[in-house]
């Protein structure tokens, strides 16, 4: 065998756990399913929410290299009745500047894929990566100050792709 069919063996042994490991994913939950067959799929979700109609939401999110959190939605009986993706500028608006604080927005969005501190003002950042609705790779950032309550939330290009992309490089 030689070196390159070792690598593209290798590779493919590779892809192949990498698809297995994915089989267990949001979208892929059938409705009618009980929160915990879903919980004994997916994991234990980052946050749990009673929302307002009576319903549950679970938040699983797919960062750091996934650009998706997932919302899912339990009636009172524990089966799935919804699921949502909620990296969508739609909900951007929704977290209340100078009213939420990082617990509301992890219980919203769950795990970031990256934290910046800005020591100087003391403040920092949770980045959550997604694709707008023009599929172009974006990031949200809500920001915090040293008490933890948000302070601003800014959309920018997704630093992970802005950094790697081929035409910067020419």
């Amino acid at each position: 065998m030689t070196a390159f069919s070792r690598i593209r063996h290798w590779l493919a042994l590779a892809a192949s756990a990498a698809l297995l490991a994915g089989c267990a994913h949001p979208q892929l939950m059938d409705m009618g399913e009980s929160s915990d067959k879903v919980v004994a799929s997916l994991g234990e979700p980052a946050a749990m929410t009673q929302m307002e109609n009576g319903t549950k939401r679970y938040t699983y999110s797919l960062q750091p290299f996934g650009q998706e959190v997932w919302w899912l939605y339990f009636d009172q009986d524990g089966r799935l009745v919804g699921r949502e993706q909620g990296l969508q500028v739609k909900f951007f608006t929704i977290p209340r500047i100078g009213v939420w604080t990082e617990k509301d927005v992890w219980a919203f969005w769950g795990k970031c894929a990256q934290e910046y501190d800005f020591p100087l003002v003391g403040e920092h950042a949770w980045m959550y990566r997604f694709k707008d609705d023009g599929n172009f790779d974006m990031a949200v950032w809500p920001q915090f100050d040293k008490d933890g309550i948000l302070r601003s939330m800014d959309i920018t290009e997704d630093p992970w792709k802005a950094d790697f992309d081929s035409d910067t490089w020419f």
